[in-house]
């Protein structure tokens, strides 16, 4: 496991994440590189689970990820087979469950496309592979 690739993929996911939710919060369009209506897709009654945004446990889960990841370059040693492993492995596969359900509403039920989203997804899988191997 490369706490390096951890860090940066952390970072990338917090920062999507948090892009989101400040434009939302903020009532700002999200910008879109490939133009689809990445605003359709997040202010859609599937931007919140629980009443809560998809983005604040999403950000979360990235910075738990991301401290794990500099506490391991520090000292690659100290988590190895510990529960925070295993916590941290459970998180990212519950990540990415959540990530292909949120997909799949793209795919299946909204027919558009959110790339922010898609970034976060591809994070949150390269995270757990990263971890696991």
């Amino acid at each position: 496991m490369n706490p390096l690739y951890l860090t940066i993929l952390a970072l990338t996911g917090f920062a999507v994440s948090f892009y989101i939710y400040y434009s939302k919060k903020n009532n700002k369009k999200l910008y879109c590189v490939i133009g689809e209506d990445c605003d359709a897709v997040v202010k859609s009654r599937y931007g919140k689970t629980f009443g809560i945004e998809n983005t604040v446990p999403g950000m979360l889960y990235f910075v738990l990820v991301f401290i794990y990841g500099i506490v391991l370059f520090l000292n690659r040693n100290i988590f190895k087979e510990t529960f925070i492993y295993y916590f941290i492995v459970i998180a990212s596969i519950g990540s990415v469950l959540f990530s292909l359900y949120l997909t799949g509403v793209q795919a299946l039920v909204l027919k558009k496309w959110c790339e922010y989203c898609i970034v976060s997804s591809v994070a949150s899988l390269l995270i757990l592979i990263v971890l696991i191997l």
